[in-house]
C-alpha cells in the first residue's frame, strides 16, 4: 500500500512544476512583449535617424546655396559706386546686407534720396534671380521724433517701418515680386552700438536686408 505521505509530496511536485511552467510562460510572454515594443521603439529612432540625415543634407544645401549668393553678390557690390558702405555678412538665418541709412533717407525722413534709389536699383538686379524671401528692416537710433514730425511719425517704430516699406516698395517696383518681400520695423530696440555719440548714432540707423532659404511660391 502507498504511503500517503508520499503521494501527497507527488501531488505537490507535480503541482510545482505546473506552476513554474505557468510563470515561465508569463515571463516570456511578458519579455516578448518587451521586446516588441523594443523593436517599434528601435524602427522609431531609425526613421528618426533617416529624417535628421534628410534634413542635414537640405541644410548643407542651403548653406551651401547662400555661400554663393554671398559671393556672387561680393563680386557685385564690389562694382557699385557706393561700395564702400555697403556691409555683407552671412548668418545662421540666412544672408545680411546692411544699408546705411545716410544714403538712403535724409534726417526724419522716410522719403529714398537719389543716392539711395541708385543704390536699390544695383541691389534688385543682383537679386532679381534669387527665388527666396527678403526681409527689409528698418533701425533707427534712440533720439525721439522732434515735433514737426510727430504727426506723420508718432515714434521711432513708425519712422523705421515706413523706411523699411520704403526699400520693399521700390523693390517691387523694380522687379523683386511682391510675394517674396516682407518689410519690418526694429525701431531702435537694436543698437549696434551706444547712441551717445553721433558716430554711433549713425551707426544704429540703417536698413538691413535679410535673404532668408525659405522659398517663396
Amino acid at each position: 500500500m502507498r504511503n500517503p505521505l508520499s503521494a501527497a509530496f507527488l501531488i505537490v511536485l507535480a503541482a510545482s512544476f505546473v506552476l513554474a511552467g505557468c510563470v515561465s510562460k508569463e515571463k516570456y510572454e511578458a519579455l516578448e512583449q518587451e521586446n516588441a515594443g523594443l523593436r517599434a521603439d528601435n524602427m522609431k529612432l531609425t526613421e528618426a535617424s533617416l529624417f535628421l540625415s534628410v534634413e542635414l543634407l537640405e541644410a548643407d544645401k542651403e548653406v551651401l546655396m547662400l555661400e554663393r549668393q554671398q559671393e556672387a553678390l561680393g563680386d557685385e557690390i564690389a562694382r557699385w559706386a557706393l561700395a564702400g558702405a555697403v556691409k555683407m555678412e552671412l548668418l545662421r538665418s540666412g544672408l545680411q546686407i546692411v544699408l546705411p541709412n545716410d544714403v538712403l533717407f535724409a534726417t526724419g525722413s522716410a522719403n529714398l534720396k537719389p543716392d539711395g534709389q541708385s543704390l536699390l536699383k544695383e541691389l534688385v538686379a543682383a537679386l532679381e534671380d534669387v527665388p527666396y524671401q527678403i526681409v527689409v528692416i528698418g533701425h533707427t537710433d534712440n533720439v525721439p521724433i522732434g515735433p514737426g514730425l510727430a504727426k506723420r511719425y508718432p515714434s521711432n517704430w513708425e519712422l523705421a517701418g515706413a523706411r523699411a516699406s520704403s526699400v520693399v516698395r521700390m523693390m517691387a517696383e523694380e522687379g523683386i515680386p511682391p510675394q517674396q518681400l516682407l518689410a519690418i520695423s526694429m525701431g531702435d530696440t537694436r543698437p549696434l552700438a551706444a547712441n551717445d555719440t553721433p558716430e554711433g548714432r549713425n551707426q544704429n540707423r540703417r536698413i538691413e536686408v535679410r535673404i532668408r532659404p525659405v522659398v517663396v511660391q
